[in-house]
C-alpha cells in the first residue's frame, strides 16, 4: 500500500509513473561545469552582457593595436647603443673667502662651474653634478688659497692672474671627473674682489684719486685749446687772404667770418678785441626825437686843431691863423718886424 500526498504524489514513497533516471534517459540533466551556477533570471542576462562587452572590447584592441604599437615602441628601454647627447649645466656656488697676507682681511672669489657630459643619462645628469659639485669647490678654494697667501689685501688683480696662471700641470683645465662608465667634465670661470672691510678702507683714497686725474685731465684740455687759439691767431695774422689753417678746429672754423668785400684784408684780433665793448660799458641811449632834433653845428677847424687863442688886448692885433699873412701895418715890414731906422740919405 502506498500513500499519497495532496498534491499527487507518493510522500515516502517512489512514483511508479516517473522513468527511471539513466545516462542516456530523457530525464538525465545536462552535466554542470564544476565553479559555474546556471544561469537563471537576472544573474543570466548579466552575464550574457558582459561576454558582448567583452567581445567588443577584444574586437576594438585588435583594430587599435597596429596604430599604438609603433607608439609604445618609441617608449620601450632598449639595450642597444643610442646616439651620444651632449649635456650642458652650469652652477653658482656661493663665494669663497681666502685669507690674503697677514691672514687679516681676504679676498671674495666667484666662480661659475660649467659641467658637460656626453654619457650621462639626462634623469641622472643632475645627480652626477650634484655629486661632484663638493670636489670643484674644494680643489678652487685650494688653489685660489695657495695663490692669495703672500698678495696683499688691496690687490685682487694679482690674485686673479696667479690664479688662471697656477691652472696647469695636474690642475688644467678642463677637470674631468668619473664614476662608472661615466665621466664629466667640469671649467670653473673665476674672478676675485676686494673684501667689503678692504673696500671701505680704499674708498676715500680713490675719491681723491678720481679728483686729481679729473683735474689733470681738466689742465690737459685747457692747454690744447689755448694751443689751437694761438694757433688761428698766428694764421690769421700772417695769412690775412688764405683760407683757414687745415688743422683748425671745425667749430673755429664756423667762426671765421669772409671778407665783405674782395680784397679786403681781415682785421686783426687786437683790432677786433678792441672794438667789442666792455662787459661794464654803458649803453648807447637812443631817444625817438632824435630824429627831429637839428642837426649839431659843426666846429671850425681851428677849434678843432689846438687850444684856442686866448683874446687879443685893447691896442693889440689878434694873432692870424696858422699859413694866413696879415697886411703889414705902418711901421712894421713885411715880416712883422718893427721898422727900424735906417742912416740918413738911405
Amino acid at each position: 500500500m502506498t500513500g499519497t500526498s495532496d498534491d499527487g504524489t507518493g510522500a515516502g514513497g517512489t512514483d511508479d509513473t516517473r522513468e527511471p533516471a539513466g545516462p542516456g534517459g530523457p530525464g538525465a540533466a545536462e552535466p554542470v561545469p564544476q565553479g559555474v551556477r546556471p544561469a537563471d533570471g537576472w544573474r543570466g542576462r548579466w552575464q550574457e552582457r558582459a561576454a558582448k562587452l567583452r567581445d567588443q572590447a577584444r574586437d576594438r584592441a585588435k583594430e587599435w593595436w597596429p596604430r599604438l604599437r609603433p607608439v609604445l615602441t618609441q617608449f620601450r628601454w632598449s639595450d642597444e647603443p643610442q646616439p651620444s647627447v651632449t649635456i650642458v649645466d652650469r652652477r653658482v656656488p656661493p663665494a669663497l673667502l681666502v685669507p690674503a697676507q697677514g691672514q687679516v682681511y681676504g679676498f671674495v672669489v666667484r666662480a661659475t662651474f660649467t659641467w658637460t657630459s656626453d654619457s650621462a643619462r639626462p634623469e641622472l645628469f643632475g645627480w652626477y653634478v650634484d655629486y661632484f659639485q663638493q670636489q670643484a669647490n674644494q680643489r678652487l678654494r685650494r688653489i685660489a688659497a695657495r695663490c692669495a697667501r703672500e698678495t696683499p689685501p688691496h690687490r685682487p688683480r694679482e690674485v686673479e692672474i696667479a690664479l688662471y696662471e697656477a691652472l696647469t700641470g695636474d690642475d688644467a683645465l678642463p677637470w674631468r671627473y668619473e664614476r662608472g662608465d661615466v665621466s664629466f667634465t667640469c671649467e670653473p670661470d673665476v674672478s676675485v674682489h676686494l673684501d667689503e672691510r678692504v673696500r671701505r678702507l680704499l674708498q676715500p683714497y680713490w675719491d681723491q684719486r678720481i679728483a686729481l686725474e679729473c683735474e689733470r685731465d681738466l689742465d690737459r684740455r685747457r692747454a690744447e685749446y689755448a694751443e689751437e687759439r694761438r694757433a688761428r691767431e698766428t694764421a690769421e695774422s700772417t695769412e690775412p687772404d688764405g683760407p683757414p689753417a687745415a688743422g683748425m678746429p671745425e667749430a673755429l672754423r664756423e667762426d671765421h667770418q669772409p671778407h665783405k668785400r674782395a680784397g679786403e684784408a681781415p682785421p686783426r684780433a687786437a683790432e677786433q678785441r678792441r672794438r667789442q665793448s666792455a662787459p661794464d660799458s654803458p649803453v648807447e641811449q637812443f631817444t625817438p626825437l632824435e630824429p627831429l632834433l637839428p642837426p649839431p653845428v659843426p666846429q671850425s677847424p681851428r677849434s678843432a686843431t689846438g687850444p684856442r687863442p686866448a683874446p687879443a688886448q685893447p691896442g693889440e692885433r689878434a694873432p692870424a691863423p696858422p699859413g694866413e699873412r696879415t697886411p703889414a701895418q705902418p711901421g712894421e715890414t713885411a715880416s712883422g718886424d718893427p721898422e727900424q731906422p735906417g742912416p740918413a740919405g738911405a
